[in-house]
């Protein structure tokens, strides 16, 4: 199964906020909008970091409900 990302409603609206550090948080935030759908290999690849600084990065934006998994698998 492969684990894709988007952003929620929430996220959108923060997506078009104006106040937009440089952080993880952002970058993934930016690039969903972009990119509507990523996999954590993309986002991490475009964020410049870790997978496992990835994966505790978007359990923490899950969380707050500004992303949401839709898995899927390949048929």
């Amino acid at each position: 199964m492969i684990a894709i990302y988007g952003l929620t409603d929430i996220g959108k609206r923060l997506a078009r906020s104006t106040n937009t550090p440089n952080t993880i948080d952002w970058r993934v935030v930016h690039h969903l909008d972009k990119m509507k759908r990523s996999t954590p290999e993309q986002m991490a690849e475009y964020c410049g970091t870790s997978l496992g600084q990835m994966s505790a990065t978007l359990r923490k934006l899950k969380s707050r409900r500004i992303v949401a998994e839709e898995t899927g698998g390949l048929e």
